[in-house]
């Protein structure tokens, strides 16, 4: 179980790093998109992305500040920045760069495979915290993750035609 703060920072480094990278690819996506809906959808992940680097961002600032884990709820409200830390500046967060040749499935596969890996690192970081409160903010990127995942295998199998999809947006699959 990971106890110390330096351990959990080291978790919320990488999470910032991998969410900012998938904003990355999804920003790529989108541009390469003919389809409009699939367009829109990458547009949406990219906004998402950028909520979940908001959150973790928030938790790293009070991981590092001695302040501990904020509680779901309070996870829920944080709206604006936090302040900016080390993790932009020490680290080069790798760029994601798509081959220009690859086809349109192609990009939302690699897409659904991104979520996976989210879902398997926010899970995985679950179980080796030892704070509640980190467990559950963990269990709620699981949750944001999987929703992702839901929607880009809809689009696939909408795009490919090898499935059921949802033809239009009823609710969201984000918690607010």
């Amino acid at each position: 179980m990971i106890g110390t703060q330096s351990m959990a920072a080291d978790i919320l480094r990488t999470a910032i790093e991998m969410e900012l990278e998938g904003q990355r690819l999804f920003e790529d996506a989108s541009e390469r998109m003919n389809h409009p809906h699939t367009k829109e959808m990458f547009l949406s992940l990219v906004k998402q992305e950028m909520r979940h680097v908001q959150v973790i961002g928030h938790e790293l600032h009070r991981i590092e500040s001695g302040l501990g884990w904020s509680s779901l709820e309070s996870v829920k409200s944080v709206r604006d920045g936090y302040p900016h830390i080390s993790v932009f500046d020490d680290k080069g967060v790798p760029v994601t760069g798509l081959d220009p040749n690859i086809g349109e499935l192609d990009v939302i596969s690699l897409g659904i495979e991104v979520e996976k890996k989210s879902i398997d690192y926010y899970r995985d970081a679950g179980s080796k915290v030892d704070d509640p409160k980190a467990r559950e903010i963990f269990n709620w990127l699981v949750g944001e993750e999987a929703g992702h995942l839901l929607i880009l295998k809809a689009e696939y199998d909408n795009r490919s035609g090898s499935g059921f999809y949802f033809d239009s947006r009823e609710f969201s699959l984000e918690v607010e």
